[in-house]
């Protein structure tokens, strides 16, 4: 029998808040920003770079202080050159204990848009699924992000008695704003995804524990796996087509969902912050 899905959508009691009523000017609200860009090396964009990795320019974005990818993952080897096995029976995916990748329905098209999905053996494996320099991002990773998705998004916004973005959604904002729903939809500012950070999210689908491929397309999912560990499960988030909603749930390491990369952060040691 298939295990329950634990899912969630974010909180505004979990989305972490910047700017609160305690800030007395714009300049304090500047000290602070500038504060973060000496914390972050990460924070200038001439560090978000693409890497080049096993013959592929991934792109990139600089959202707030973090460099993502802004396509999905599409590794067949591990960091050290060790190769990810390919999987296309269903038996094995269902019986997998280590890592394992696939192309959405095996299709050599979908694997060009899409990338691949990978399973959680293989986002948990310690030769590592992303470039040197970058990594599977954590749950805290994701939640930075949201905690600045939110903030932009709901710039200049005054609601009575505003407290983070309420009904506002984050995953809206991330979607691309090709792929999702009919094109007539898709021709009205009310369906259009904003994708106002180039994050790119596209409904890229997912590969079930049994190995059914599932939820791709203008209705579907775009989900992607953490490298937080939660009991025996793993941590992803996904947004979907029906709503604008950002998730946070667990799934077992015989998913296989999509990967972004993120940069490592680059601190400045507090010393040299003196120089």
């Amino acid at each position: 029998m298939a295990m329950e899905e634990k899912t969630r959508p974010l909180v505004n009691s979990e989305i972490p808040r910047v700017m609160k009523n305690n800030f007395n000017s714009d300049q304090e609200i500047c000290r602070i920003l500038i504060l973060c860009s000496l914390l972050f090396l990460g924070c200038s964009e001439e560090h978000c770079v693409s890497p080049r990795w096993y013959g592929y320019d991934c792109e990139v974005v600089q959202i707030g202080a973090q460099c993502w990818f802004s396509e999905n993952l599409r590794t067949s080897s591990y960091r050290n050159g060790d190769h990810i096995v390919y999987c296309e029976s269903d038996d094995e995916w269902r019986h997998a204990s280590l890592g394992m990748r696939c192309a959405y329905e095996h299709d050599a098209e979908m694997d060009a848009v899409y990338g691949q999905l990978y399973n959680g053996h293989a986002v948990l494996d310690d030769r590592g699924l992303c470039p040197t320099g970058w990594h599977v991002p954590s749950s805290d990773d994701w939640d930075e992000l949201v905690a600045f998705v939110s903030e932009e998004s709901a710039y200049g916004l005054e609601v009575e008695g505003w407290n983070g973005m309420a009904d506002w959604e984050v995953g809206e904002f991330l979607k691309d704003s090709c792929c999702w729903l009919p094109e007539h939809l898709l021709r009205s500012p009310d369906f259009r995804p904003q994708n106002n950070h180039g994050f790119n999210a596209i409904p890229s689908g997912e590969r079930a524990f049994d190995g059914y491929f599932s939820n791709s397309g203008r209705y579907g999912k775009a989900l992607w796996w953490t490298s937080s560990e939660v009991g025996n499960e793993v941590g992803y988030r996904y947004v979907r087509a029906i709503d604008s909603a950002l998730y946070d749930a667990t799934a077992m390491k015989t998913r296989g969902f999509a990967v972004r990369c993120i940069q490592d952060a680059q601190r400045v040691a507090p010393n040299d912050l003196k120089k």
